[in-house]
């Protein structure tokens, strides 16, 4: 039996976070239930016990801090300003010092100290981005939409959407992030990145692009990406309006998982020894706009979730073809965005 967290972006009582036991089935069984208001992206300290989830706020979006038991139950240590508004992305420093959160629709960061307790202390520090791209709706001024580590464990990688660019900000444990001599990495113009994720090695990550409908793979070193390939997130018929989101690799690191909202399906792409990808399926996600789709259970089953039909489908994942096929399990929940396991408790350092 595995466990899912799932967060509800809806407004209370019933958005927040949703905890299921899945059992060998494929079948989700709801557990617990946290309230938090317009609940989004999640990220986990690296002994597990602390989760951060972003929020929404009034004035300002939040990230709140929670503690996790070995049940999967959360309580709330704290909330704080995001420092921004739209706050659709975190993640934890290796180290597990700090968290550092990006706000889509202000363009800017920020970084979070972590207390003894894995509560936060207020943002000591906020970064703004400066810039536009070529889109003339969705490039006007930077809108960061991902915060994630290079696996050599020194640079903080910020995605942003509005300016074709992959930010990386050296890192130094125990201190937090310094804004000199920052990489700036520009990216396809007009292609919107959105996330990204490496494989074993740390030497190729695939980034997703939202306005280019594109996965790009790049060569990775000492904070600079170089592109190598550019891959469509799409059929070849598909001729609507759609916007990629998710991708997601498997834990062989044998598939990648993109999905597309507007054509509102999951790609599956097989990963070769050399990074390069074939296309090797497009599924349906079952509703509208998947947001998110994530592999769980040791890769044998996946979840879309439909951020606009209220919707999480669920499939089997076959892990020798990579193949997807829905199983028929499906839950509702208000506006759902990210799924997320409890990682693997790492060594404290």
């Amino acid at each position: 039996m595995s466990r899912l967290f799932i967060t509800a972006w809806g407004d209370l009582p019933r958005g927040g976070i949703y905890t299921f036991d899945v059992r060998d089935s494929g079948e989700p069984v709801q557990t617990s239930f946290t309230p938090f208001r317009h609940a989004g992206y999640i990220a986990w300290s690296p002994d597990g016990r602390s989760m951060y989830v972003t929020g929404g706020g009034q004035e300002t979006d939040t990230v709140g801090a929670f503690s996790v038991t070995d049940d999967g139950k959360c309580t709330l240590l704290s909330v704080q300003s995001s420092g921004g508004v739209s706050c659709c992305h975190l993640c934890v420093s290796p180290d597990g010092k700090f968290v550092y959160a990006a706000n889509y629709r202000t363009g800017n960061f920020a970084e979070f100290p972590v207390l003894s307790d894995g509560s936060l202390a207020p943002a000591a520090r906020i970064v703004a981005h400066e810039g536009k791209g070529p889109h003339p709706v969705r490039q006007t001024e930077p809108h960061a939409h991902f915060c994630g580590f290079t696996p050599d464990e020194k640079y903080l990688l910020v995605i942003d959407l509005g300016i074709d660019a992959v930010m990386a900000y050296p890192f130094t444990p125990g201190e937090g992030i310094a804004q000199e001599n920052v990489i700036r990495n520009p990216v396809t113009p007009g292609s919107g990145p959105r996330h990204l994720v490496f494989d074993r090695s740390g030497r190729t990550a695939w980034l997703v692009t939202e306005l280019g409908n594109t996965i790009l793979r790049l060569r990775y070193a000492d904070g600079r990406f170089e592109v190598q390939e550019t891959y469509s997130t799409l059929p070849r018929g598909v001729r609507c309006a759609t916007k990629a989101s998710a991708v997601r690799l498997s834990r062989d690191g044998k598939f990648l998982l993109a999905s597309n909202r507007g054509f509102d399906g999951v790609a599956v792409f097989a990963v070769n020894e050399a990074g390069r990808l074939a296309d090797v399926s497009h599924t349906l996600s079952g509703g509208s706009s998947p947001r998110d789709v994530n592999f769980f259970a040791g890769d044998r089953f996946v979840a879309a979730g439909n951020e606009f039909s209220d919707t999480v489908f669920f499939f089997d994942f076959d892990r020798e073809r990579g193949l997807l096929a829905p199983n028929g399990f499906r839950i509702d929940l208000p506006r759902p965005l990210c799924f997320s396991e409890r990682p693997a408790s790492r060594p404290e350092r």
